[in-house]
């Protein structure tokens, strides 16, 4: 595996509902300001400030506005074709919105949709994107690690959601969206998504986008096929020098098997989650590195991983030695 990667070869795919399959040209802003002074509010998860009677009416509110869409809802352009491909390719996906079901099913029959078997609105899940949860139950569900989906959304929750479960994250039916920063690909119609979904295209991936633009492609393929030793004792820490190494574009790491994260190593290494002690080294590493540098890899074997500085400091120089960019 190269370090880019391809929307056409991903193991599961999250689509949002209103933007992405149908188009029901919500407006909210009149539920903003009745209820949050205009304010932009995250209308669910700013509900519980609400006085009780005042939250029921909100709801209601909210489910009356989704609904009146659902009853005027229209197939988003490209989303009948991207549904089709993912059914023939065998890919697993669901729908995951922040609508009720009931204007979910309202909404497919209107546009004449099959839905998939995992759809969850609001209402059917403990938890609502952005959550980071709501997404990684979704791709429990579905069969498929979180490091290998795809969520596709046409608003910021959607990026924020993918972005904190580890995932990949496209924005479509979007141009110049000031938020278009939190995604790895943007294409302004699904019709131009589902081309490249169709033709295989290949991107830089969101986490290697700062160093591909300082050193260009032949930097971070050389930088990618290396294979760096995890020092015994990494400067400031291991995941500090972890997340370095992988910044500059290094695919593969080798951690030693049969070391154990003991509480003496977590209090130098504090950024490892707790649940992590006890457990080795190499699971410690391959946890910290897969949401954050999903085509990163732990090397099962020595091999020919390098010898590398302790510190984090000085991973570029050493890299500079090791591979040549081209911008």
């Amino acid at each position: 595996m190269g370090p880019y990667w391809s929307p056409s070869s991903v193991g599961g795919f999250l689509l949002d509902w209103d933007g992405v399959i149908a188009d029901t040209k919500l407006d909210f802003s009149g539920v903003r300001e009745k209820y949050y002074g205009g304010r932009r509010a995250m209308l669910l998860e700013e509900a519980h400030t609400l006085p009780p009677e005042t939250r029921k009416a909100l709801y209601r509110d909210l489910r009356e506005l989704e609904m009146s869409g659902a009853e005027k809802a229209a197939p988003v352009p490209g989303a009948f074709e991207l549904i089709s491909w993912l059914t023939e390719s065998g890919t697993p996906y669901c729908v995951l919105s922040r609508n009720c079901m009931e204007v979910i099913e309202r909404g497919a029959e209107v546009i004449g949709l099959t839905l998939p078997e995992y759809v969850w609105g609001r209402d059917n899940m403990e938890f609502v994107k952005p959550d980071p949860r709501a997404l990684l139950s979704a791709a429990e569900k579905i069969g498929a690690a979180p490091r290998s989906c795809l969520y596709i959304g046409d608003f910021l929750y959607d990026l924020q959601g993918a972005r904190r479960a580890g995932m990949r994250a496209v924005l479509v039916q979007r141009e110049n969206a000031a938020w278009a920063c939190w995604a790895d690909a943007v294409y302004p119609k699904m019709t131009d998504f589902v081309n490249a979904v169709k033709n295989k295209e290949e991107l830089v991936p969101w986490e290697y986008r700062e160093i591909f633009a300082e050193k260009g492609a032949l930097w971070l393929k050389g930088a990618f096929s290396c294979a760096l030793a995890l020092p015994e004792r990494p400067l400031p820490d291991a995941c500090a020098w972890l997340a370095r190494a992988a910044a500059l574009g290094v695919g593969s790491f080798y951690v030693d098997p049969q070391k154990i994260l003991t509480p003496d190593d977590w209090k130098r290494n504090p950024s490892f989650d707790t649940a992590l002690m006890g457990l080795s080294w190499r699971d410690a590493a391959s946890r910290f590195l897969s949401p954050r540098f999903p085509l990163a890899r732990i090397s099962v074997e020595r091999g020919g991983a390098l010898s590398a500085p302790a510190e984090a400091s000085e991973l570029k120089g050493f890299m500079e030695g090791k591979v040549r960019g081209d911008g």
